[in-house]
């Protein structure tokens, strides 16, 4: 067992990490308005710059955990926060929308390697009876660098300019990575292990297309054909690396864990979540800042009640899950979720404010009650020995889910509101008078794709639902025995989202 010394030493380092990545996952969202006009990007080409960074993050799970089994933990988290700052210095320096899509791939594998390997670290070092502990104080790290991220990114752009939100990572990541090999030691002893290359290389492949086509379908009808054969190709790809999983001795993602259906409907369930939840911020900042006329830096704040409303309901929605199980919990989340959404449906040029703010509590609200319970269920759903295997498919399909959201919202955008005329809109300088008919037109089609999204959110409670039998007789035996997989109380720990 490590001393408290080394404890520490590893906490202060992982804790960085979480608090870094939090705050690049906000940073940049409030800008996006701002970067396209400077870049002139269309509306599609805003979405990848968030998208790339999701791609990236997701194919490297696939094999992050046997690389950090061939060379070891250390080593490659500080080279996950070498390639996140270099990226990010990078990304500062784009001249175009391309490279800067580019370098956001990038940075999402470094990042990959922060987020994964973090918990892996923690794990290895902590005694057992303090993980949940220290996990619930990565977790606070995370949204707390959320919560910074929304203030300082709007005041960084409206005083400094969209290029110093990548630059702020530079001093941060290059401390990082000077900290993390001063303060961490490797306590995991390499082993030789086999890497998934082909179920890697199959999955990054159909992954990409699919969302290409996606892409491709959000242009127009001229496109339609090349969508359809990227979509069909995607597919039949997806359906290889199906194919090549359940044969491999050694297989990258261990499918044969769906046949449990306490943890196929929870990662269903997360699925849907996050393909209703993944573009609500976007939408809501050029909601903002395009509709409402709203600064970079007035934007980020309000959405800072969604990220304290999540944080708050975050660690109460595990609790209440530990007392009355994870399924009514998860259904209250989800319905309170589905009605948030319903409501921006109802956004206009003239909402007040008072609205647009209780609508984010609302939406932190049902969040944090589905988000913690639920992934404590697909936990305790997982026999011991597959926990890691777990861990990361739910982590994979929330990326997917997130990445494919921004996609799908632009798609249904584009059925209300011409693809040229948004893009226009939302690269428009703020500071230029805007045809208040178009801006209506943008409103609209951003309350249609809220509309779309709280029915898939609402589509999610069916796998709540379907898993209440399974809850209560979780609730009944003492010892938690559910299709010969055992289920400890441990197992339901806050995981961090």
């Amino acid at each position: 067992m490590s001393g408290r010394r080394e404890i520490l030493h590893v906490l202060s380092v992982t804790t960085l990490a979480s608090f870094l990545t939090g705050i690049n996952a906000r940073i940049l969202v409030v800008g996006i308005p701002e970067l396209a006009h400077s870049l002139g990007a269309d509306v599609e080409q805003v979405i990848w710059l968030t998208q790339a960074y999701m791609l990236g993050s997701t194919a490297v799970q696939l094999i992050v955990g046997s690389l950090s089994d061939i060379y070891g933990r250390v080593n490659l988290f500080s080279m996950g926060f070498a390639f996140f700052s270099l990226s990010s210095l990078l990304c500062g320096f784009s001249s175009n929308v391309f490279q800067l899509i580019s370098l956001r791939l990038i940075q999402g594998i470094g990042a990959a390697f922060l987020m994964s390997l973090s918990l892996t670290i923690i794990t290895d070092s902590v005694p057992k009876g303090q993980l949940g502990t220290w996990i619930g104080v990565n977790q606070i790290a995370f949204r707390l660098g959320s919560l910074i991220g929304l203030t300082l990114g709007g005041l960084i752009i409206d005083n400094l300019g969209w290029r110093w939100v990548f630059w702020v990572h530079v001093p941060l990541g290059l401390i990082s990575v000077f900290w993390s090999k001063m303060r961490l030691k490797e306590v995991y002893r390499p082993v030789k292990a086999k890497i998934d290359y082909p179920g890697f290389l199959s999955f990054t492949s159909a992954i990409s297309l699919i969302l290409l086509s996606l892409t491709l379908a959000a242009y127009g009808s001229a496109y339609l054909r090349a969508s359809l054969i990227l979509a069909s190709l995607g597919s039949l790809i997806l359906l290889l690396f199906i194919y090549l999983e359940l044969k491999s001795s050694s297989p990258a993602l261990d499918l044969r864990i769906f046949r449990n259906w306490q943890f196929a409907g929870g990662i269903v369930a997360q699925f849907l979540y996050s393909l209703a939840f993944g573009s609500v911020t976007v939408l809501l900042v050029i909601y903002l800042s395009v509709v409402k006329g709203l600064s970079a830096s007035l934007t980020g704040m309000l959405l800072l009640p969604f990220e304290f409303s999540f944080l708050i309901f975050g660690t109460l929605g595990g609790k209440l899950s530990d007392k009355y199980g994870y399924a009514p919990i998860t259904l209250l989340g989800l319905a309170l979720s589905s009605t948030s959404l319903y409501m921006m449906s109802l956004f206009s040029t003239q909402t007040s404010i008072r609205f647009i703010v209780a609508t984010m509590l609302l939406l932190g609200c049902g969040a944090g009650l589905f988000v913690t319970p639920n992934a404590s269920s697909i936990m305790a759903g997982a026999p011991q020995e597959r926990r890691g295997v777990a861990s990361s498919i739910r982590a994979l399909s929330f990326n997917i889910g997130f990445a494919a959201s921004l996609n799908l919202s632009v798609l249904l955008m584009t059925g209300f509101i011409p693809y040229d005329l948004a893009s226009k809109l939302i690269a428009a300088e703020l500071t230029n008078p805007i045809d208040l008919g178009n801006v209506n037109l943008l409103s609209r089609a951003l309350s249609e794709t809220f509309k779309f999204q709280s029915l898939i959110m609402a589509s999610a409670m069916l796998f709540s639902t379907s898993r209440l039998p399974l809850n209560r007789a979780i609730r009944k035996s003492e010892k938690g025995v559910l299709k010969g997989f055992e289920v400890k109380d441990s197992s339901r720990a806050s995981i961090p989202h």
